[in-house]
């Protein structure tokens, strides 16, 4: 058992490393930021889904019998391997990565890959790209906590209702939304998360060296 884990752990750290995620020290302007957000003093405005971005379209329907295996991901209402309900080779509409996906509970996914998508989820994305991932992470989470609770089986999300839906962001001084800082704040909330994750196989690997050192001495 002990030397699946060491494997594991092993393996989790050439992960770590190389999608970059080892480096987990906040920079001062990071504190600074994440002190912000916790003081309440960022300024916020108020802003329409439909006024972030340039498309948003709703899926289309392909039942589950004339789905054909492929390996193009789609993208169905869920929240399960999230909202991934096939891989499929069918000649459907391809939506681009970097995009979010609203399904019709109001259920958000950020997508940092082309997919296919049912007629229960609708896509949103901007053409030039000018929001990054993390700043769309960040809208997401905002989209889906001011949809929370609406919507069911009974009253459905299509993405043209969405559209005059408000949610809050941070803003800059001429009240247009700080993407900027949309995306360092998410930064740093996911070097936070990652700090427990490295600290976590730090002390695994230092036992499992003294359990080694103990057995061979």
């Amino acid at each position: 058992i002990k030397e699946l884990e060491a494997e594991r752990i092993k393996e989790l750290e050439a992960y770590l490393f190389a999608t970059g995620l080892n480096d987990y020290v906040l920079t001062d302007e990071e504190k600074k930021l994440i002190e912000d957000f916790k003081n309440g003093t960022v300024h916020w405005g108020t802003f329409k889904i439909g006024e972030l971005f340039d498309h948003i379209v709703q899926g289309r329907r392909l039942k589950k019998d004339d789905q054909l295996p492929g390996e193009l991901p789609f993208v169905m209402s869920g929240t399960t391997n999230t909202g991934i309900a096939n891989y499929i080779s069918n000649d459907v509409r391809i939506f681009p990565a970097n995009s979010l996906t609203v399904d019709i509970f109001g259920s958000v996914f950020y997508r940092n890959y082309e997919y296919g998508m049912g007629d229960d989820t609708g896509a949103y994305w901007n053409s030039d790209n000018h929001i990054s991932k993390y700043g769309l992470l960040f809208i997401g989470v905002a989209i889906e906590k001011s949809l929370l609770g609406q919507y069911n089986y009974g009253y459905k999300l299509r993405s043209s209702k969405s559209l005059d839906k408000e949610i809050q962001l941070p803003v800059k001084s001429d009240a247009k939304p700080d993407f900027d800082m949309m995306s360092d704040y998410i930064r740093a909330v996911e070097k936070l998360v990652i700090k427990g994750v490295i600290e976590w196989k730090d002390k695994q690997i230092a036992m499992m060296t003294k359990i080694v050192n103990e057995h061979t001495s």
